[in-house]
């Protein structure tokens, strides 16, 4: 299955990239945060299918439970 892996930045720059499978759009949302501590707001990845479901999400301090 697809996924869809979207930062958000302080300044509300955006960047969302497709992933193939889960492990791949965690490890470049860990990139993007630990890359820019200071501007990083937050990170979600989203299923490729059309209801879209969220199923990781996190924060500067972390991922959090979905």
């Amino acid at each position: 299955m697809a996924y869809y892996a979207s930062v958000v930045l302080e300044n509300k720059a955006s960047a969302t990239e497709r992933h193939e499978d889960l492990d791949t759009a965690r490890r470049w949302i860990e990139e993007e945060r630990r890359s820019k501590p200071k501007l990083f707001q937050f990170g979600q990845i989203i299923e490729a299918t059309p209801a879209r479901p969220v199923v990781a999400s996190c924060n500067a301090n972390g991922w959090n439970p979905t």
